[in-house]
C-alpha cells in the first residue's frame, strides 16, 4: 500500500463562537480515486445527527445520512430527485471461504495527532481485498457514524445481490462490495482505503468546524423515490 500521502496530512481546528443554528461537526477531506480517473476531492461532513458528503460545495449534490432514522438520501440538484435507501438489517452469510482481518502497526508510518497508524486488512481466504490504513481510537464517536451508514448502505447492496450475475460474485466483490460491514471504521480513522474493485481514497485534510443546520435538510419540492431491491 502506498505511504507517501501521510506527509500530506495536516491538522488543525478552528475555533469560533457558533450561533444556535450551528452544529458542531468533523470534516473530513478525502481523494478519492476510481481505477483509470482523475481523483475527486469528497468532504464528509460528520455529526451525532447527520453525515454529509459531497464535494465541498454547498449548493451541489449531496449524500445525506440521517442517523436517527437510519436513512440515506442521495440529493440531485439538476433533476431536482431524492434517492432514499432504507435500512434493511443483514449478517454476512456463511461463504465458501474463510473472511479474516489482520491488524498490524506500521512503525515507518509517521504519527497521525500523536498516535500510531495501523494497516487493516480484510483477506477472502488468503485474498487481500480491503485495504486500510487507520489511526486507532481518533474521533471515535463521529467513526461511529461512518460505521452505521456503512452498514445502511450494505443492507442495500444485500437486498439487491441477486440482480447481479453469479458469475461476478467473486470472494473480494462479496467481501468489500457486498457484506462489507465497515467494521474498519469502528478500529479508527481511516486514512487510506483500498477497495479490491479498484476504488481509493486518501485523506487529505481534517478538522472540527461548526455548521449551519441548513446542510443537513433535504430540498423542499424534490420527488423523492426509494431504491429497488431484488427483481
Amino acid at each position: 500500500m502506498k505511504k507517501y500521502f501521510y506527509f500530506y496530512l495536516t491538522l488543525y481546528f478552528i475555533s469560533f463562537t457558533a450561533s444556535a443554528s450551528d452544529i458542531k461537526s468533523l470534516v473530513l477531506f478525502y481523494d478519492e480515486v476510481e481505477e483509470g480517473t482523475e481523483p475527486q476531492i469528497m468532504r464528509y461532513i460528520i455529526n451525532k445527527q447527520f453525515l454529509r458528503i459531497d464535494n465541498g460545495d454547498d449548493e451541489g449534490d449531496f449524500v445525506l445520512f440521517d442517523v436517527k432514522k437510519k436513512a440515506i438520501y442521495s440529493i440531485n440538484q439538476e433533476d431536482k430527485t431524492i434517492l432514499k435507501i432504507k435500512n434493511h438489517q443483514w449478517v454476512r452469510p456463511e461463504l465458501s471461504f474463510q473472511v479474516v482481518t489482520k491488524q498490524k502497526a506500521m512503525q515507518n508510518a509517521p504519527k497521525i495527532a500523536n498516535k500510531q497508524v495501523y494497516s487493516y486488512i480484510v483477506f477472502a481466504g488468503d485474498i487481500a481485498c480491503t485495504q486500510v490504513s487507520l489511526v486507532k481510537g481518533l474521533y471515535a464517536e463521529n467513526m461511529q457514524v461512518l460505521y452505521e451508514y456503512q452498514q445502511v448502505l450494505s443492507g442495500q447492496q444485500v437486498a439487491t445481490l441477486k440482480n447481479t450475475p453469479i458469475e461476478l460474485h467473486t470472494p473480494c466483490f462479496l467481501v468489500d462490495q457486498i457484506y462489507d460491514s465497515g467494521d474498519y471504521y469502528k478500529a479508527g480513522l481511516p486514512v487510506q482505503i483500498s477497495y479490491s474493485r479498484g476504488y481509493q481514497k486518501f485523506l487529505k485534510d481534517f478538522k472540527e468546524s461548526s455548521f449551519d443546520i441548513k446542510l443537513f435538510v433535504k430540498p423542499q419540492g424534490y420527488s423523492e423515490y426509494t431504491a429497488a431491491l431484488n427483481k
